[in-house]
């Protein structure tokens, strides 16, 4: 059974039994009240003629009993009077008789000083019987009245037509109400179970998007929050795979081309049908591609070991840091025809040295190369608000801008028949993405072809305070 099912049964169960239960007990109530008024009025009317009567029995003129059928018919006021049938009996046998007398004659005689009131049905409706005996000339006397209680009854029973005329449209509104208030209820309720078909369906992109301030309202804003989670997750995940996917292709690629090369010129030594001169040149080829080889292992080595290190941060001077880069950098950009200018201002920042110059090396090396011979490299290092900021600026050929979103992927070069020469295998700038995320920086080119390349690395540390009294 579904909830709105539930929710309609249930309430309209409650509203019938409660408009139930409530109008009945007030009908009853009112009867009650109204037929006890009746009997009361009865009883009250037949005491007194029973008084009447045994007043006058009592006294000399008047004490045999049939001179009491007398005192009957004097005291009967016909069609006015309060009780619809009067009998005087002996035994079965009646004396006097006066109304509707059906329901009178039948019982016992009560005993003396009693007085014995029932409540019977006969065929003209309800009556309200009184019974006493009396004590005439030596002859024990019955006395019955019976009083019309069929009004009372009828008022009742119209009243209780009346109810359940009110009753049965009570109990439609009721129901429709239950329909009402199901579907108002339930709505959100559909509207999230939707939600949660169409999601495990794979349509990550569906929203319940309930507005309520209810309860189901702050459940639609839970669950479109874990949805909106979900489906970040999911795509996260769906860019890694893909990622893996091209970064193992590019593994594959780059691991095939020198290979294939290697194989093919050993094969050519082995056969020992070379000349001198060949055999020196296929010698060097196999040499040159072992070590582009041995430095793509080490680059990934390196990328490896990132993912699981954590860096030690250290309080580093700028200045001191930089003319360390620069000193260690110098002959090879020397050997390649650029002038390499590194400097930094007087402070100090705090983080991981090591893979700091990892990434200038990477950086230097990768400016360097779109240099060719000639140029110029220029680092730069500050402090900055909670941490510290490295600029390398080349006047090289640039990049386009369509490019600069791409060349932090593993394994990508914007021209890869010069980096292949030069020894490039595209993991330079992999390698300086990761170290920036490990200092909570964040890495960005700005480049113009043929104008040259600008690389900020902007990394967020602990700096340290200087005391008072310490130099720069």
């Amino acid at each position: 059974m579904s909830v709105r099912l539930k929710l309609i049964v249930t309430v309209s169960l409650l509203l019938a039994l409660s408009f139930g239960i409530g109008g009945t007990a007030l009908i009853s109530s009112s009867f009650q009240q109204a037929l006890a008024a009746e009997k009361s009025a009865a009883l009250e009317s037949y005491r007194s003629l029973r008084d009447s009567v045994s007043l006058l029995n009592n006294t000399g003129s008047y004490s045999y009993y049939v001179n009491l059928t007398d005192v009957l018919k004097e005291l009967d006021p016909g069609q006015d009077a309060a009780w619809m049938g009067l009998l005087l009996r002996q035994d079965q046998t009646a004396l006097y008789s006066s109304g509707d007398t059906s329901l009178l004659g039948t019982g016992q005689a009560p005993a003396t000083g009693l007085c014995v009131c029932t409540t019977a049905r006969g065929s003209g409706g309800w009556a309200y019987l009184a019974s006493s005996s009396l004590q005439s000339g030596g002859q024990v006397l019955v006395l019955e009245a019976a009083f019309d209680l069929t009004p009372a009854f009828s008022a009742r029973d119209a009243q209780l037509r009346l109810f359940w005329i009110l009753y049965a449209g009570a109990a439609a509104l009721g129901l429709l109400a239950a329909l009402l208030i199901g579907a108002l209820l339930t709505r959100d309720l559909r509207k999230l179970t939707t939600a949660v078909r169409r999601i495990s369906s794979g349509n990550l992109a569906w929203r319940s998007d309930i507005h309520s301030q209810d309860e189901f309202g702050q459940l639609s804003r839970d669950f479109d929050a874990m949805a909106g989670k979900l489906q970040e997750n999911f795509a996260r995940m769906e860019s890694e795979m893909q990622r893996q996917d091209a970064f193992m292709g590019a593994f594959a690629h780059e691991l095939k081309t020198p290979m294939t090369s290697i194989i093919g010129y050993a094969d050519l030594l082995r056969q020992d049908s070379l000349e001198e001169e060949d055999r020196m040149g296929a010698a060097n080829y196999i040499f040159s591609e072992g070590q582009r080889l041995e430095k793509l292992s080490f680059k990934l080595l390196e990328l490896l070991l990132l993912e699981q290190d954590t860096p030690v941060m250290r309080d580093v001077s700028l200045n001191a840091f930089l003319a360390d880069v620069e000193q260690t950098l110098a002959p090879m950009t020397k050997e390649r025809g650029v002038r390499l200018i590194c400097r930094g201002e007087p402070g100090r920042a705090v983080f991981d040295p090591d893979l700091v110059k990892s990434l200038l090396y990477n950086l230097i090396d990768n400016a360097t190369k779109a240099l060719g011979e000639g140029g110029t490299v220029a680092v730069e290092g500050k402090r900055i608000s909670g941490g510290c900021q490295f600029q390398v600026v080349d006047n090289g050929r640039g990049m386009e801008e369509k490019e600069l979103s791409k060349i932090t992927e593993a394994f990508y070069r914007v021209d890869k028949a010069r980096s292949r020469s030069q020894g490039g295998a595209g993991l330079g700038l992999a390698l300086c993405k990761r170290i920036v995320e490990l200092h909570s920086g964040n890495l960005s080119f700005q480049s113009q072809v043929g104008k040259g390349t600008c690389v900020t690395v902007t990394l967020y540390g602990k700096r340290k305070r200087r005391k008072r009294g310490e130099k720069r």
